[in-house]
């Protein structure tokens, strides 16, 4: 059964390998290597498929590879298909994409960040000891911020870039550090930090504490999100799809296995979790109301849905430590949120694919200046609105599903906190649908304009990476149990539960049942049978009543207005009801202010930080280079010690050659994040 993760892992390090020899041939390396990759992710979901039947029944996989011990369950195979999913898109879709930063070259280089990226989240969802997957976090943090950074020559890119790194290393990996230095001086060795060994330990709310600050920061949660919308934006548009489609799933992962897997769900801390997602929801989509740069304002709806993800697996938490009967109806809101944490994957990957579509063509993402792609890019602007449709919520479509079982979770659970969060995310689905109005039509809609006159649509290979997660939004909308029956082992485990009396699932329909409640008191909800009476009845009222397409044109009293002029702009849509919250943005400004005088002085130190251990690692590297290498070259016999030490000081000799090109930001960033590597690596071996 493990013959195809090992063969994932393999292929992603020769992908590594394969482009060593194509340095100088941009577009071969990218094309090979993204060849290896696609093939990755192929062997990912065949691996997921092949362990479906043992994560249903509740098993688990364990295995050892290079000394490193490995977990796999359902949680991790959830995880897994997301990132074969998304790998398997993006890696069809990046080589033409790609041609776009041909001027900065390095595509060999490229190519190893993508696969280190993709590599480090699956083993991070698959390790089974605290230390590893501390080392594997920080890797994907690196990777991540260098393939942000990839149009390095822009200001704002290495800005942004630069608020992403420090924040991360402040408010994610430094919790996490400390949560494992507390760990391993509790258990006294690296094999006790094994997630069986920690679960026998009784840890206390320090932990809890640590644990949502490191994972909620890389979530993108308020208050630690100030980071995405800066983020996401700058990166090339198929990275940003797995950042938000992917890296900050991760971090959920992270909350559940180690808060509930490892530790113990506690009431408290599922209210906690719940707040933080209610209040997410509502702040990022709000905030992404406003936005008139798509990619930006998708950046705000990954916060605003990340929330939704956080309310359901809260609610979750919430009632699985209840115990009891409650602990079944907990494993079902948990399998909610984790839908949810699927279908975003989906659809966000969709749109920041579609967004990055319209960038390749157009050269702009400015809602203001686009219009008329639907005529000149019809097929991207079916799949764009599919996507856009899956994240508003609207039926037969798979945001829909996730959503209405978030709602059913919050509404049954007969608590009034958490039946309030669930009426705050059903107001702001409505929101995140006005906001997708006017995303689609102003994009979409209209006649062409001087900017968008000459766009064409984008080559096959970027559209059947398109078309792929098209037909999961309605694949996994209209038949849920091709996955719900997954999602829902994570719970089934926690809660040690028969889920058979609450939930059924059948190819056409869910049904939610709360035992106590008297019969017709379950929920129930038929995607198949909906989009046949929708069909039918949308077919008569098209035949009854069929469009006539009439255009006239406007009464200019006689001046020359151009036929731009009345178009309204992205800027114009829902003036009167920002003007009506301007005290949630203004507070917002204000604490923005606040935060990036906070984000700037951080920086600041930590900027001098890094420059000194940079001075330092580079006097020590220049003492080893010319007294210790050359004792090395004439020495009659070599300790081991050095023999070993000798091949890594060239290797960081010519890591900083390949990544220290534009500024010493960045190479003392690296520096201090090979120190953390360092430390860790200390750690292994002690």
């Amino acid at each position: 059964m493990m013959e195809f993760f090992t063969l994932t892992l393999g292929l992603y390090m020769a992908s590594m390998l394969a482009v060593l020899p194509l340095r100088n041939n941009y577009e071969k390396s990218i094309r090979v290597g993204h060849g290896f990759t696609a093939l990755a992710s192929l062997a990912l979901l065949a691996f997921v498929i092949e362990a479906l039947p043992t994560a249903v029944r509740g098993g688990a996989i364990d295995l050892t590879l290079v000394g490193i011990s490995f977990h796999i369950d359902g949680l991790s195979l959830i995880l897994c298909m997301v990132l074969g999913i998304l790998g398997l898109a993006t890696s069809l879709y990046s080589p033409r994409y790609m041609e776009s930063y041909k001027k900065l070259g390095r595509g060999w280089v490229y190519i190893i960040l993508y696969s280190t990226f993709m590599l480090s989240m699956i083993l991070i969802v698959t390790v089974a000891n605290l230390l590893w997957f501390v080392f594997f976090w920080e890797v994907m943090t690196l990777a991540s911020y260098l393939l942000m950074i990839w149009e390095h020559n822009e200001d704002h890119v290495r800005k942004a870039g630069w608020k992403y790194f420090v924040t991360m290393h402040i408010t994610s990996t430094l919790p996490l550090l400390l949560a494992l230095a507390l760990l391993y001086a509790k258990t006294g060795s690296v094999e006790g930090l094994d997630f069986a060994n920690l679960s026998k330990l009784h840890l206390g709310a320090i932990y809890y504490l640590l644990f949502l600050i490191g994972f909620g920061s890389k979530a993108g949660v308020v208050p630690i999100h100030f980071w995405l919308p800066d983020a996401h934006p700058i990166a090339p548009s198929n990275v940003s799809a797995l950042m938000s489609g992917a890296m900050i799933k991760v971090a959920v992962y992270g909350l559940v296995r180690l808060t509930c897997f490892v530790m113990k769900p506690t009431e408290i801390f599922g209210y906690i979790v719940g707040a933080i997602g209610a209040i997410t929801l509502t702040v990022g989509t709000l905030y992404a109301l406003k936005q008139t740069d798509a990619k930006r304002l998708l950046a705000y709806h990954s916060v605003g849905q990340m929330g939704y993800i956080w309310l359901g697996v809260g609610t979750g938490i919430l009632f699985l430590a209840k115990g009891g009967e409650w602990a079944a109806f907990g494993a079902i809101a948990l399998a909610a949120g984790l839908y949810h944490l699927l279908n975003h994957a989906i659809f966000k990957g969709l749109l920041f694919l579609s967004a990055g579509s319209i960038l390749y063509r157009t050269r702009s993402k400015d809602l203001n200046k686009l219009a008329g792609l639907a005529k000149l890019m019809p097929v991207t602007a079916v799949f764009t609105f599919v996507a856009a449709m899956s994240i508003a919520g609207v039926p037969p479509f798979n945001g829909f599903m996730s959503k209405w079982m978030i709602y059913q979770a919050t509404f049954l659970s007969r608590n009034i906190v958490i039946v309030i969060f669930g009426i705050f995310a059903l107001f702001i689905s409505s929101v995140t649908l006005a906001s997708f109005l006017k995303f689609y039509t102003t994009a979409f809609g209209g006649e062409p304009n001087e900017l968008t006159k000459e766009a064409k649509e984008v080559p096959i290979e970027m559209l059947i990476a398109k078309g792929l997660l098209a037909l999961l939004c309605l694949l996994f909308g209209l038949i849920p149990s091709t996955v719900v029956p997954l999602l829902v082992s994570p719970g089934k485990i926690l809660s040690c539960s028969d889920l058979s009396g609450w939930l059924t699932i059948t190819p056409s329909f869910i049904m939610i049942k709360v035992p106590g409640m008297p019969a017709g008191g379950e929920t129930l909800f038929k995607p198949l049978l909906f989009v046949i009476v929708f069909g039918v009845a949308f077919t008569v009222l098209y035949v009854a009543f069929p469009i006539r397409k009439r255009i006239y044109k406007p009464w200019t009293l006689g001046e020359p207005v151009p036929i731009d002029a009345y178009k309204m702009k992205a800027g114009n849509y829902y003036e009167a009801f920002e003007e009506y919250i301007h005290f949630l943005y203004r507070w917002g400004n204000e604490l923005s202010k606040l935060g990036r005088k906070i984000t700037d002085s951080t920086s600041h130190a930590y900027l001098w930080l890094c420059t000194k251990l940079h001075e330092i690692s580079g006097t020590i590297s220049k003492a080893l280079t010319n007294a210790g290498l050359l004792y090395l070259r004439s020495a009659s016999e070599l300790y081991l010690d050095e023999f070993i030490f000798a091949p890594f000081v060239k290797i960081l000799c010519g890591l900083g050659l390949v990544l220290d090109e534009e500024s010493r930001k960045v190479n003392a960033g690296l520096t201090l994040a090979f120190v953390t590597l360092a430390i860790i690596l200390v750690l292994t071996l002690l």
